[in-house]
């Protein structure tokens, strides 16, 4: 593996600040790093001690690698992870606590710990499914249960939203959902084995994204995220799979990007921000008119009856040689729902310090 295809891993370097009372903050920089070997994908690598303090005490938490499969390593309810096939498609967060640095798979605060002995200060996803053999991907023997070098994120490198089931871009410069769009609403998440969310028009997926922090991507972006998936090929069986991630292709291929992300080419189209157009013929130019656009929210001045297009990008599950990370159909309006339509988010990187 060619750690130089990924940004620099995340380091955690802010200063102590008193508007922090009971909680820690961090005086000495480290960095999480990765290594090609199957036991350095699944450590974290802490390289210098982190210096806090808790409740007016300074203390000092010594470099240490951190290896997932150790069952130590873990709060006493997430101890099963230590098993990579269990934490497979998971987040997992690090915290730090009064004597040492501790993984756990709760999102909020380790078993056994309180918001007032322990901070989260990190996290990262791990690997749905074995990537195998893929000529130049950066993920190339990657293993289930490993960790995705991209999604390692920190106090000081984090997405303005939740980073869980995310990635980082340094190409594009954005954090990435990893999988297809699941749930509506607030409960609009980014997660692995979830039921993507089709049949939903363009208007409705803006609303659910932004609902939790999120847009969609940009044409550009969706091309640079989407680099590494499969090309010209669709997902096995050619049929929808329901579900997001651990798919492979036609040829047996993971269905897998450079960075990460999941069933980018062949599962599903994807909207996409941009507009298009369409006339209806090449002989149409049909009158100017106004559409009263579903959800009951306003109308749209449109000529004929198309006019409006949004592009959706990736292909779908049947679009063979059509799909690819500059796969884009341009005759889709903003109303329609498809049971091939899905979406992705992205979010911008936090701008603000470690205690914000």
């Amino acid at each position: 593996m060619n750690l130089a295809a990924y940004p620099p891993m995340t380091s955690f370097s802010a200063k102590f600040s008193s508007l922090l009372p009971n909680h820690f903050a961090y005086r000495s920089p480290a960095t999480i790093l990765s290594s090609a070997s199957a036991d350095g994908r699944r450590t974290l690598v802490i390289q210098t001690d982190l210096s806090m303090e808790l409740n007016g005490r300074a203390i000092t938490i010594p470099a240490k690698n951190i290896d997932l499969d150790i069952a130590s390593n873990w709060d006493s309810t997430s101890q099963a992870y230590a098993v990579a096939a269990t934490r497979a498609g998971k987040d997992v967060y690090l915290y730090a606590t009064a004597d040492k640095l501790i993984l756990s798979a709760n999102a909020t605060v380790p078993s056994g710990y309180t918001a007032g002995t322990s901070r989260k200060i990190g996290g990262f996803h791990c690997l749905c499914l074995s990537v195998g053999a893929i000529s130049g991907h950066p993920l190339t023997g990657f293993l289930t249960g490993d960790i995705l070098p991209a999604t390692i994120w920190d106090l000081l490198h984090r997405p303005t939203c939740d980073p869980a089931g995310m990635f980082y871009s340094d190409r594009a410069d954005l954090w990435v959902d990893i999988y297809l769009q699941s749930g509506t609403g607030a409960a609009t998440a980014s997660a692995n084995g979830a039921t993507i969310t089709d049949t939903r028009v363009w208007m409705d997926h803006v609303d659910d994204l932004a609902a939790v922090g999120k847009r969609l991507l940009l044409d550009a972006e969706f091309q640079i995220i989407a680099e590494g998936s499969n090309q010209k090929t669709n997902i096995a069986g050619s049929v929808d799979q329901v579900t997001t991630g651990g798919h492979v292709d036609t040829a047996g291929r993971r269905m897998i990007s450079n960075f990460g992300a999941e069933d980018c080419c062949g599962a599903m189209n994807q909207w996409l921000l941009d507009q298009s157009y369409q006339n209806e013929s090449s002989t149409y130019n049909g009158a100017f008119g106004s559409y009263a656009l579903p959800g009951n929210k306003g109308s749209l001045y449109r000529q004929g009856s198309i006019g409006d297009v949004k592009l959706v990008a990736g292909g779908h599950w049947a679009s063979g040689a059509a799909c690819g990370s500059r796969s884009r159909y341009a005759n889709n309006s903003r109303w329609t729902a498809s049971s091939a339509f899905a979406a992705r988010g992205c979010a911008q990187s936090h701008a603000g310090n470690a205690n914000t």
